[in-house]
């Protein structure tokens, strides 16, 4: 192996001098020329000087094979040839038989040595070859990989490593057969080489997995670059008239995060898949084991922005009745996900999910955009139309440094008075910057806009914070009104919340009310509103159009 680095050394050595191609041909020119004169003016050909010659020859033999050395013989020959005396002092000249002879003898000089290096490149390329690259796809091999990471990590520069592993390469091994898999696999290797960000540098591993070294400055989202690669990798590579679908998992680690040695970095890519696998994930970023693990289905997230785009989306809206007088106050919007393939995707298995990705973001802004839309329908359909509608937003979307400003534009654009819209936030997500929160929810307060605090009692339930944060609403956490009937603590807790608001001049919703003997209970301890199946589920915007028309119907009966 120490042989070989050596040869693949000088092989670049020898490419490097060749790429200055024209400044080397004149530097030998130059160098017999200057030969030459130093031959004329130490006396001719009759001195040993003139065995200089051999010099220029050898290395245009070394730097360009065959042609190299006879083109150098022959301008050698002429040099010393007819018009170079043999002694300077009486001006004897060759006759022509010797410049002749030694011209012939110097062409099989330049020859040799011209063959002879022809002959030694082209092993130490098959050397390099052999060494360095893989024979079947031409993809450079591991051994290149980590001489590729030994010289960045010599050079302190920062790199992420990616691992691909394909999982249905039996499949595919099966559909195209023995004699067509090498090339369908050559078909593949250009397919991932054509996604415009990996420069077009992939390593072969082995049979199976492939390995992409990116700079880090290169990428700005480590997760969205790996969600639109794979999302890429999804796509069909059409082979003869099929189209053949690959199943990959990445695995991926960053130098120098985790480990500063080659070996250990490739190790941890491996590791990487594995802990991609076990999650049943598309792909995995190498975690020390001092940082928290991410608990993130990147496979959903993945078809957000599309799912966004094509209106996957949906919003339900779930009434919240008066107890004074049994009407509807507020109505929640609640976002659903109708995915396309997989059918309706429960909120709990997407939403904390989202809230902890950057695209919770435009998520949010479609459903206020939504939902503000929905309110201008409302109230093309129904002139009286005067209910608040409420919706749910998260940590995140406070943190944005324009969220005020951007909900406030919204209403505007809607022309939706921002008395008649609510937001609802829980607890824990208000401890993330509080005093930061605070200050921006005084500012929607101040436009009007109504606060809820959701989810009441199950998060920090901090007295400190209630007395400070501008809230109209206190949402107790549907637990404590399960068990309203059951138990005597869930009962003086809900009735200790609720004079507790009072008192701060909060109201109270309770969540999660199914039944009448609750309704009673909560009634009786002065519960401002309830929301939960009693009253009715969430539903599409259409069926709470002729929800609110029963009710109109009722009233005047």
């Amino acid at each position: 192996m120490i042989i070989i680095k050596t040869d693949f050394f000088a092989y670049n050595k020898l490419k490097t001098f060749k790429n200055h191609s024209k400044a080397l041909q004149g530097f030998l020119l130059i160098f017999i020329l200057l030969i030459g004169a130093l031959v004329y003016y130490t006396g001719g050909t009759r001195n040993s000087y003139a065995h200089l010659i051999y010099l220029p020859i050898v290395l245009s033999g070394y730097f360009y094979g065959l042609k190299g050395g006879i083109t150098a013989a022959v301008i050698s020959g002429l040099v010393l040839g007819p018009f170079m005396p043999i002694d300077t002092e009486t001006m004897l000249m060759q006759q022509p038989q010797n410049w002749l002879f030694r011209m012939v003898f110097l062409i099989i000089i330049g020859s040799f040595v011209g063959y002879l290096f022809a002959n030694l490149e082209r092993q130490v390329i098959k050397n390099r070859k052999i060494a360095y690259f893989n024979q079947e796809t031409g993809l450079p091999n591991k051994s290149t990989l980590k001489n590729v990471i030994d010289n960045k990590i010599d050079n302190k520069k920062e790199f992420h490593l990616f691992i691909l592993t394909i999982n249905n390469l039996l499949n595919i091994y099966k559909l195209t057969g023995f004699s067509n898999f090498t090339d369908y696999m050559d078909l593949l290797i250009e397919h991932i080489k054509q996604y415009p960000a990996l420069g077009k540098q992939i390593y072969y591993i082995n049979e199976n997995h492939y390995g992409i070294i990116l700079d880090k400055d290169k990428v700005d989202d480590l997760v969205e670059f790996s969600n639109d690669f794979l999302k890429y990798l999804d796509k069909p590579v059409n082979f003869g008239n099929i189209s053949i679908y690959n199943n990959f998992t990445m695995g991926i680690t960053t130098y120098p995060d985790y480990a500063k040695k080659t070996d250990k970095i490739i190790n941890q890519a491996f590791l990487s898949i594995k802990k991609a696998k076990n999650k049943k994930l598309p792909f995995w970023h190498y975690e020390n084991i001092n940082f928290k693990e991410k608990n993130i289905n990147l496979d959903l997230l993945a078809e957000i922005n599309n799912s966004i785009e094509n209106n996957n989306f949906e919003i339900y809206y779930q009434p919240k009745i008066n107890l004074k007088n049994n009407k509807v106050q507020t109505f929640e919007a609640l976002l659903r996900w109708n995915h396309p393939g997989k059918g309706y995707i429960s909120p709990g298995d997407f939403i904390p999910l989202v809230e902890k990705s950057s695209l919770i973001e435009p998520l949010t802004e479609w459903v206020i955009n939504e939902v503000l839309k929905d309110i201008s329908n409302f109230k093309a359909k129904n002139n009286s139309f005067k209910y608040d509608i409420a919706i749910n937003i998260s940590a995140r979307n406070l943190q944005q440094p324009n969220f005020v400003e951007l909900l406030i534009d919204y209403l505007k654009q809607y022309n939706v008075n921002p008395e008649r819209f609510s937001i609802e936030l829980t607890e824990t997500d208000l401890m993330v910057e509080i005093d930061k929160n605070i200050k921006k929810l005084n500012q929607l307060k101040e436009k009007g806009i109504n606060i809820y605090l959701d989810d009441f009692g199950k998060g920090y339930s901090s007295l400190k914070y209630l007395k400070e944060i501008p809230i109209d609403f206190i949402k107790i956490d549907q637990y404590f009104i399960k068990n309203l009937t059951k138990e005597k603590k869930s009962l003086d807790i809900v009735r200790s919340i609720i004079e507790l608001a009072h008192a701060l001049n909060i109201e109270v919703v309770a969540e999660g009310v199914e039944t009448e003997a609750q309704l009673e209970v909560l009634k009786d301890i002065n519960c401002n509103y309830a929301q939960g199946y009693l009253f009715a589920k969430p539903d599409k915007k259409e069926k709470i159009i002729e929800f609110l028309k029963e009710l109109e119907a009722e009233s005047y009966a």
